[in-house]
């Protein structure tokens, strides 16, 4: 026991007098949380409802044109300029179409087929995609203005009628459950992101201290004093267990304390934190073993870091890391789901933006913890057989 204390000791020392390796496990993620969550604040945070302008005139002025009028008002996706004017210029800058409500407009409503009771005119650049919605916009409005001018003279009142089409014409948008959105915004997207990149980058200096040992034969001199190789190796991945947990409260406390101040949404941290730092663990855990195996695997400093380097950045670019993986298309979201760092990413997305429980990241940290056990059997066994020098 002493000697791992020993050895837990030699090691914090170590890593604490590198302040090149501190200052990449702690400033590289937190200035990536911050480039990426301000890049990304205006694509994944909450979007405006989309507005199309145009001209409205309305040549009958009747009780009838007046309602079918405040029905377009209620549609959020086209705004109207009202005029009376017979010069309604049209341009992609500007108006994008014009909808006239004829002086037949009542008569079309008894008999459509005899005259038509609007007209609708488009800029003449403006693109199909674009057509066809102001098109089907009007057609919603005024199918829902005719269906309950039908109910009301049948003798039923607005009141039902509506209720009626929201059964049978319109869908009514729910939000998610507690509040949570599908998809995380910028911030909640980026701080787990970078913090996991971060916690698996911890390879590096893992590798190369263990490279540097073998190569100047401290693993040796250690050995001759009756120390075993489990309790050297042990002994290495405390220290940076702790930092682990260190980048995980100063990663979420960036998120909801500095960002906000940035003019980027702030990170909620009204969640369930103990699961929040269970799928920490068993992310670092994931990190260390993965480590473990390139510490073992490797020859010389070069090859430690090349490797740790190369496996780190492939694991984020198809793991959602780099990505969000809601935008990749379906074959990429499968390959995603092949990395270790896509496991943990989805269970703190569990837990940062569905407010999952233990319950929902009980996968995710299971796959970890799996992986991290047969990687570490891996790297014992390369170690137990002699894989390296010592």
């Amino acid at each position: 026991m002493s000697a791992l204390i020993a050895s837990i000791r030699k090691e914090t020392l170590l890593l604490i007098r590198d302040w090149h390796a501190l200052l990449v496990l702690f400033l590289m993620p937190s200035l990536f949380i911050v480039i990426m969550s301000l890049a990304l604040q205006e694509q994944l945070g909450e979007q405006p409802a989309l507005q199309l302008s145009g001209w409205l005139q309305d040549n009958n002025n009747s009780r009838a044109s007046d309602k079918f009028i405040a029905e377009l008002d209620r549609q959020q996706h086209l705004s109207f300029t009202k005029t009376n004017s017979g010069q309604m210029e049209l341009s992609t800058k500007e108006q994008l179409f014009a909808l006239t409500l004829t002086a037949d407009f009542d008569a079309a409503l008894e008999d459509p087929s005899r005259t038509p009771g609007m007209t609708l005119r488009f800029a003449p650049e403006l693109a199909q995609h674009d057509r066809l919605l102001i098109n089907a916009v009007v057609q919603d409005a005024f199918a829902h203005f005719n269906t309950t001018e039908i109910a009301e003279s049948l003798g039923y009142d607005r009141a039902y009628a509506e209720q009626q089409l929201m059964h049978v014409g319109f869908i009514q948008a729910e939000a998610a459950a507690d509040g949570q959105d599908e998809h995380p915004n910028a911030v909640q997207q980026s701080v787990p992101a970078w913090l996991i990149f971060a916690m698996f980058f911890i390879a590096i200096p893992i590798s190369t201290t263990v490279i540097q040992e073998r190569q100047q034969r401290t693993l040796t001199r250690l050995r001759t004093f009756g120390v075993s190789m489990g309790i050297i190796y042990s002994a290495k991945l405390v220290p940076y267990f702790l930092i682990n947990q260190l980048q995980l409260i100063l990663m979420l406390a960036l998120g909801a304390f500095l960002l906000p101040l940035l003019g980027a949404d702030g990170l909620s941290l009204r969640v369930q934190l103990p699961a929040l730092f269970a799928i920490g663990c068993a992310t670092s855990a994931m990190a260390l073993a993965l480590a473990s195996l390139i510490a073992a695997l490797a020859r010389t400093l070069e090859q430690a870091t090349a490797i740790s380097g190369a496996i780190n950045i492939l694991l984020a670019a198809i793991g959602g890391i780099m990505i969000p993986t809601f935008v990749m298309p379906p074959l990429m979201q499968t390959l995603a789901q092949m990395s270790p760092m896509n496991w943990a990413l989805e269970g703190f997305l569990a837990v940062l933006v569905r407010g999952g429980s233990w319950a929902d990241i009980a996968g995710p940290c299971t796959r970890l913890l799996v992986g991290a056990l047969i990687l570490w059997l891996i790297s014992t066994a390369l170690i137990t057989r002699g894989k390296h020098d010592v």
